[in-house]
């Protein structure tokens, strides 16, 4: 009978000693998460003020894009001189360099 306890009480004490390392395993798991939560929020958190960011320079394009109904009027009149055409040619380039940064902005994560 005190033999059988004995095992008993072994068997027990080896089974809290297998509980405790799972349970330290398990801490030392939620700890690692915890840490990954944190960066991948600040992450967000950064990329969200980028897209804000990205936003507000995309609406402000688009004001500058409206902007393209003077060059219809450009196109359309019957002035043909060298300034009206050099003047449409700098409005041009302007937009294609505003569309190119657009669309690289687009383009990152």
């Amino acid at each position: 009978m005190k033999q059988e306890l004995r095992t008993q009480y072994l068997t027990l004490k080896l089974k809290i000693g297998q509980m405790l390392a799972r349970l330290d395993e398990t801490e030392k798991t939620i700890i690692q998460l915890e840490n990954d939560l944190k960066v991948a929020n600040l992450a967000l958190e950064e990329k969200s003020k980028l897209l804000v960011d990205v936003s507000a320079k995309a609406k402000e394009y688009e004001k500058s894009l409206k902007k393209s109904d003077k060059i219809g009027k450009l196109v359309t009149s019957k002035d043909n001189t060298e300034a009206s055409k050099a003047e449409l040619k700098k409005k041009l380039d302007s937009y294609i360099v505003i569309i190119d940064h657009c669309i690289e902005q687009l383009r990152k994560p």
